[in-house]
């Protein structure tokens, strides 16, 4: 079965006034930390979404050079765009399935993306994700038969919209931490976020 992780990393970071990707997180950069996570797990290649003209000097080195990695160059930032980009790339590689993953949530970890891939190979439902609420939220792993429906996704309209209006058949799993859905957005969840990771971040 292949896997393929979309890893969003194209957004203008507008809310927080600079580009999050480059704050210090972890003794790394904050967009460098769920993407080794991805590298380290079970997926198969990992598609890096970028600007057309990003330097990459926020990404962590040894990551670049890592043999699952990928850099696919977006012309749009618009959410909806980079996924499509990286959905294209999916079907180009006859993937079974893609995981996508947001480069501003930190706590995601190899395990968080391993236990979607286990679960999507024994039940072959439409997505599998972690549930807040009830609610599917990133990182979400959907199957190749949806491919052409995210393809479809316009404006900023992100694939957790295209879920509540589709009746697809999906698995929501427990999470005993709701820190893992942490995304960050403004300076003020910066430092949230920083204070959550000083305490251990999540288990």
């Amino acid at each position: 079965m292949i896997t393929v992780g979309i890893y969003l990393a194209a957004g203008n970071s507008t809310r927080m006034g600079a580009d999050k990707r480059a704050l210090s997180f972890a003794n790394t950069s904050l967009g460098s930390v769920a993407l080794q996570a991805a590298l380290v797990s079970s997926l198969s290649t990992v598609f890096l979404i970028v600007p057309p003209t990003d330097s990459l000097d926020w990404v962590a080195p040894p990551l670049l050079r890592h043999e699952k990695i990928m850099i696919i160059r977006c012309p749009s930032a618009t959410q909806s765009f980079s996924l499509r980009c990286g959905v294209r790339e999916a079907i180009r590689h006859q993937s079974d399935a893609a995981v996508i993953l947001l480069a501003d949530q930190p706590f995601v970890r190899k395990e968080t993306i391993n236990k979607l891939i286990a679960c999507f190979a024994q039940t072959r439902t439409d997505y599998v994700a972690f549930a807040n609420n009830n609610r599917p939220f990133p990182p979400i792993l959907f199957s190749a038969a949806v491919f052409p429906s995210l393809l479809n996704i316009q404006g900023d309209e992100g694939a957790r919209q295209l879920i509540r209006q589709k009746h697809w058949n999906g698995t929501l799993l427990h999470v005993d931490d709701n820190r893992l859905f942490f995304d960050i957005d403004t300076p003020e969840e910066y430092k949230q976020a920083l204070k959550y990771w000083e305490k251990g971040g999540i288990g």
